[in-house]
């Protein structure tokens, strides 16, 4: 992967020459006699180089660094400028008080930095990333938000695009089987809120019992069934990430930040050994079987 630091996102422009060859006029033959017919031999189907990798281009402000953009060149420029467009949502369009028409790096991190001189230096203060993955045409990219009012607080969250044709991808468009995933995701947070639940006291002294009823019910835990009780249809498959070990998902149960310790880690691991059961049928993660 190549990573390149830009001051200023500059437009490529690609140069393509079509080279025409003329046929001169074959010169005049006797008829020639009549032979059998020979099977013509089929013609051989031009190969379209496959796109495993993209370049990472780091777009952002040059005075301070604050605000900092991935952006992709590909072969394919409006593959490219699909994922671009995303890319640039993620890391700024959620975040912007003002949304510039239209959204690209350039408009965006110019409107941050108004934003962010206007407020006094306070609320979305900066952004960043940190590629997940980027192999076998896929990439999988996380994106951090800064923030900053009566404390500091960070928002992240991930992109994962096929290389191919620009899509942003989904769960479901990586597994056969979601149900089965589902489940074992579930089954992994109540693993992990029973094991956090037994710890806290030791971890935190001062955790009385109002404050660890009060965890509890933020973590819709169950005494009876040790189960977290998640509400409607979660865990949903909301945020994912891909990298080099496996499927990451992630659940945040949305503690305040006066609690934000006392919540477990929102990060669930699934290694593809673990998810070859449930792949996708020569799917785009068909190579991990």
């Amino acid at each position: 992967m190549r990573a390149l630091s830009l001051r200023w996102l500059l437009p490529v422009l690609l140069l393509s020459s079509i080279t025409v060859h003329a046929q001169r006029p074959a010169p005049a033959k006797a008829a020639p006699r009549k032979a059998a017919a020979r099977p013509k031999p089929a013609k051989a189907k031009a190969t379209v180089p496959a796109v495993t990798q993209a370049t990472i281009l780091s777009v952002g402000d040059t005075l301070e660094g604050r605000f900092t953009v991935p952006q992709v060149q590909l072969p394919d420029a409006a593959v490219a400028a699909r994922i671009n467009t995303e890319l640039v949502d993620a890391a700024l369009g959620e975040d912007l008080q003002v949304v510039p028409l239209p959204l690209t790096a350039l408009t965006g991190i110019q409107q941050a930095l108004a934003e962010y001189a206007e407020r006094d230096r306070k609320g979305f203060i900066g952004c960043r990333y940190e590629v997940l993955y980027n192999e076998r045409g896929l990439l999988s990219v996380e994106l951090t938000s800064n923030f900053l009012g009566n404390y500091a607080s960070s928002v992240t969250r991930h992109a994962t695009f096929e290389l191919r044709t620009g899509r942003l991808l989904e769960v479901r468009d990586l597994l056969a089987d979601t149900l089965a995933l589902r489940q074992r995701w579930q089954e992994s947070i109540n693993r992990r809120v029973a094991d956090h639940i037994s710890k806290l006291p030791a971890e935190y002294a001062q955790l009385d019992a109002p404050m660890l009823a009060e965890v509890k019910r933020r973590l819709h835990w169950n005494d009876s069934t040790r189960t977290a009780q998640l509400d409607g249809d979660d865990p949903r498959f909301y945020d994912f990430a891909l990298t080099s070990f496996g499927l990451t998902l992630y659940y945040d149960f949305g503690f305040p930040h006066v609690l934000e310790a006392l919540q477990p880690e929102t990060d669930y691991l699934f290694s593809y050994a673990t998810l070859t059961p449930w792949l996708e049928p020569k799917g785009l993660l068909d190579f991990k079987r």
